[in-house]
């Protein structure tokens, strides 16, 4: 019986040089002191602590009053959505209640790091971040010398550096970091040639990524431009409430359909307003079934997940959003019908349960991947429609709003293939789709080339501390 029991309860232990305990606040958590296993540091490397690179800076906690949207407030980010590789947020501050605004506001030259819940997770202030209220769950890591920003950025990305900066983690419930636990990571000291090649890399990768979706919001304008679509922003919503307080309105008994919908959001007044606009100043219009197949979704199947060489990557419904997606991988000889769930290029995904909506466009990032149930897939007939431009409109405010029409569900929200597949999508000339569908193509390349750089960085900083 000891046997067994000794073979089922296998402890993991390693040794720890008794003088790092000494190092710091004394922590009795084991995970704390473990070196990283997965790489052989070269023993020529010297390192010095974050602290005499950068400064740390924690926002604090601070009471939020919440306002419904931009007009007298600024747009909040949670350390999941600054992720995003459009960052939308769900949240606005108000700007005349919320005392220190300012204290939330990010700067240029900064690095942003996750320090609750999901711990280490790396991002740099961008154009659209720059604009955003952040945090305080997001450590800001300012260096001293702008031309290192590079170095950090990939080392903290790096398996090695992100398990640095997870190790610190401390927490009986939900782990945190904190400015004093970042302030101690060892940073490697490299040849000037390699950190200015780290500093220029790292200005391509943010300058692709923001052009990228500079495009898609040309593309996105370009959409309502040509097919004569006013701003939905700009829009009066009709209602029967004088002060405009809730979104109420009148229901002709024509509107019912042959589902007999009685929940409310299937008539509210943004999607009535999509439907009408469309009809009225488009040049043509078709509905999402005449321009392709929604009739697919990847097959159910348990899923086993292996290590990467065993495995193909899965997609799930926040993957598809976030600046690199933090991958799964399923087992090619133990999922049934893994071939049913494979996508191809040109195709586009929008997440039907959950977090509704979220559109993505299959080109260089996707294909062959293996992708959750729970996106459904829109297949573009090519000589119907641009591919390119289908998915500009559908990512747009007039697809987003008749996509979250058909909402249902009484715990989680869902909406389906033969539901999302009555969408009506404005024709303009083929001229048009393609000039539009070309800008959604090179944004999705800029992306793609975003993730290559980082990945060739990734091995230069391998050899670096390796020394191979």
């Amino acid at each position: 019986m000891a046997n067994l029991i000794t073979d089922y309860f296998k402890l993991e232990s390693f040794h720890a040089n008794s003088l790092s305990l000494l190092d710091g606040d004394f922590r009795l958590n084991a995970e704390y002191y473990e070196e990283n296993k997965n790489i052989n540091l070269d023993k020529n490397i010297v390192f010095e602590p974050l602290s005499k690179l950068s400064t740390v800076v924690f926002p604090g906690i601070f009471k939020r009053f919440q306002v419904e949207n931009s007009k007298n407030g600024i747009g909040f980010l949670t350390t999941s959505e600054m992720m995003m590789v459009e960052p939308i947020p769900e949240k606005f501050l108000s700007i005349d209640l919320t005392r220190n605004l300012d204290i939330y506001r990010v700067t240029e030259n900064t690095l942003l790091i996750s320090r609750s819940g999901s711990i280490g997770n790396t991002i740099y202030v961008n154009n659209d971040l720059i604009e955003l209220a952040i945090t305080e769950d997001a450590l800001r890591v300012v260096p001293f010398n702008p031309n290192l920003i590079g170095l950090l950025y990939f080392y903290f990305i790096s398996d090695y550096g992100n398990s640095l900066i997870t190790g610190k983690k401390s927490g009986a419930v939900i782990d945190h970091i904190y400015e004093d636990d970042l302030y101690k990571i060892p940073i490697p000291v490299l040849d000037s040639h390699i950190t200015q090649y780290f500093y220029i890399t790292f200005q391509k990768v943010k300058t692709n990524r923001e052009t990228a979706n500079s495009l898609l919001r040309n593309a996105r304008s370009l959409v309502l431009q040509y097919n004569n679509l006013p701003l939905l922003s700009e829009a009066e919503i009709e209602t029967i409430d004088p002060k405009k307080e809730v979104e109420i309105r009148k229901v002709n008994i024509s509107e019912f359909t042959s589902d007999y919908r009685l929940d409310a959001h299937f008539y509210n007044p943004m999607a009535d307003l999509v439907f009408k606009r469309i009809r009225q100043n488009a040049y043509c219009y078709k509905a999402l079934h005449e321009l392709s197949d929604c009739s697919f979704r990847g097959s159910r199947s348990t899923r086993n997940y292996v290590a990467k060489e065993h495995g193909t990557p899965f997609l799930s419904g926040k993957n598809i959003i976030q600046i690199r997606p933090d991958l799964k991988y399923i087992s090619n000889s133990e999922t049934n019908n893994i071939n049913d769930m494979l996508i191809e290029k040109n195709w586009i995904l929008i997440t039907r349960s959950g977090t509704l909506g979220r559109t993505v466009f299959v080109w260089n990032n996707y294909e062959n991947f293996a992708a959750s149930e729970h996106l459904i897939r829109v297949v573009p007939f090519e000589n119907e429609i641009d591919q390119g431009y289908l998915y500009a409109f559908l990512s747009s405010d007039y697809g987003y709003h008749q996509l979250l029409r058909y909402k249902h569900g009484s715990v989680i929200d869902e909406i389906t293939e033969d539901q999302i597949s009555q969408a009506i999508i404005p024709i303009p000339t083929n001229e048009a789709q393609k000039e539009i569908g070309d800008l959604v193509r090179q944004a999705y390349d800029l992306r793609a080339e975003a993730i290559k750089l980082e990945d060739e960085a990734q091995e230069i900083l391998t050899k670096a501390l390796t020394g191979k």
